[in-house]
């Protein structure tokens, strides 16, 4: 299967190997797949006797990639093992009231990017041998990596110390909550760094696409250090395909269970921001996912909503707002131009619409695309407050602690819930955001005033009081007795970022 480009700037298709090395396409679009394999209702409901691992193996063989059926094997059954702390790895919890939750946060950074950060590193390694034992390509690369909180950590776990690749990963100065930030700054590894930008998700994600946009510096680059550069963030088909895997493993066993009868569906409350993870679940919907709605849950960074709801996608006048749920905290999504372009099939009108969004901040598609896209999706918001309340209510009505990620989706879910069963994701563990779960348990304002830095994780342990049942993973151990190893702050520029990486390939 090969691989175009969303803005059709890319001189030809790309196979899958060659997709996921180079991470973005020429002129800045993203790689697409020439069509999508569909799954019959017996392959789905095959999947639910099989472990996670073996799922993700037959989902990913279905895309035919251009890697030895042993290889990917290797790659499923390395990803999906020990590191993740049940055997499910992504299990469906039934909340009652025909609600369901998909547990994502099973992994060894405690959010759903270890879902494919897992399983991404080990298939970029094999892509590498595969272009050598061709001839072709770079044994050598560097990856770029922008983060609003989960994906860097996860990230530097599957990329640390693997051969042939070197990682950095930029966050946005007081973005993150203390844990996401303690687990990138003290994360092991001889080759991984870490830079703090001034400034939020937005400006560390468009510093990244810039310089992957240099050409002079990619020249630069190769000849100094043998290096080309890629990415692990979601703009990359190799982080976006394990992500269709968990929602077709998820419906698999709602099939197998009996919440999901023949010919009934299911609608999916995804909480988004670069609307990756969403996007995965409209593939896996078209591969024939018993998926109803895909409902797009936005905190007060509504922009998405804003577009599912008129097709005018509008940043010129809006200001990052702060809330619970940082790794949302994004104006600028990128995988939404995969969607447009899967609705179009027009690279022109892609091209034209993401041109007007870098030259004015805004776009609007026609009514044929705004039409086309309601058909498969909704979406909807909640502020600050009413995502702090929700957590409360969720965990004092029905004894689940959500984190704040996923109390926007749970509270969006309601909003606009129909008659048929609801698939809520929840994309990370409380642990993470222990300042704001504990607003939320003490009936305190977003803004009230709680400890920062390390005495942010003392709360921990109030919250595991407050919340009967709430446990403090086992995953956290080691990191909070790591030191911490990268203070380096930056200024969110091109320039900036690439005298820093000079610096830092040159070892100074």
């Amino acid at each position: 299967m090969r691989y175009h480009d969303t803005r059709g700037l890319a001189d030809r298709p790309r196979t899958f190997t060659e997709a996921v090395l180079d991470g973005i396409a020429p002129g800045g679009g993203l790689f697409i797949p020439e069509r999508l394999p569909e799954l019959s209702v017996g392959e789905l409901d095959g999947l639910a006797a099989l472990p996670y691992a073996a799922r993700a193996e037959r989902v990913l063989a279905a895309f035919e990639p251009d890697l030895a059926p042993e290889v990917l094997h290797a790659a499923t059954i390395g990803a999906y093992g020990t590191q993740f702390d049940t055997r499910d790895i992504a299990p469906v919890r039934d909340l009652g009231d025909g609600r369901h939750i998909l547990e994502l946060w099973h992994g060894p950074t405690l959010a759903f990017k270890d879902m494919a950060l897992q399983l991404m590193p080990r298939l970029f390694s094999a892509s590498i041998e595969r272009a050598a034992a061709n001839g072709r390509g770079d044994r050598e690369y560097l990856i770029l990596v922008a983060t609003s909180g989960d994906t860097g950590a996860a990230a530097l776990e599957g990329f640390a110390d693997r051969e042939h690749t070197r990682i950095a990963v930029l966050f946005p100065d007081a973005g993150v909550s203390t844990l996401q930030e303690r687990q990138m700054t003290t994360r092991p590894g001889a080759n991984v760094n870490v830079f703090r930008v001034r400034g939020d998700f937005d400006a560390c994600q468009t510093t990244v696409k810039r310089v992957f946009e240099d050409a002079a510096f990619a020249t630069e680059l190769h000849a100094g250090h043998g290096l080309s550069l890629s990415s692990a963030n979601s703009i990359n088909w190799g982080r976006l395909l394990p992500q269709v895997v968990y929602y077709l493993s998820a419906c698999a066993d709602l099939r197998a269970r009996g919440a999901l009868r023949d010919g009934q569906l299911v609608d999916v409350c995804v909480p988004t921001g670069n609307f990756g993870n969403v996007l995965a679940g409209w593939y896996a919907r078209r591969m024939g996912a018993p998926i109803g709605r895909l409902i797009s849950a936005s905190n007060a960074n509504n922009v998405l909503a804003d577009f599912m709801s008129t097709g005018v996608y509008d940043i010129s006048a809006r200001s990052l707002v702060k809330t619970p749920s940082p790794s949302m905290d994004i104006l600028v999504s990128s995988n939404l131009e995969r969607l447009l372009a899967d609705l179009t099939g027009d690279p022109a009108r892609v091209r034209g619409w993401m041109s007007d969004l870098r030259e004015t901040g805004r776009y609007e598609v026609d009514p044929a695309t705004l039409s086309s896209l309601r058909e498969a999706f909704a979406g909807g918001w909640v502020d600050n407050a009413t995502c702090l309340a929700t957590i409360a209510e969720v965990q004092r009505e029905r004894g689940y602690l959500l984190d704040p990620h996923t109390a926007v989706a749970w509270k969006v879910a309601e909003q606009v819930a129909e008659d048929r069963p609801m698939l809520i994701v929840a994309t990370a563990h409380w642990s993470k955001f222990a300042a704001d779960v504990t607003r939320a348990l003490t009936d305190q304002a977003p803004e009230a005033p709680m400890p920062t830095g390390d005495a942010e994780l003392e709360l921990l342990g109030r919250v595991a009081d407050l919340a009967p049942g709430a446990v403090i993973p086992p995953q956290l151990d080691a990191i909070l007795r790591r030191p911490v190893r990268f203070r380096t702050r930056i200024d969110a520029t091109p320039d900036v970022l690439e005298a820093t990486l000079r610096g830092w390939l040159a070892g100074d």
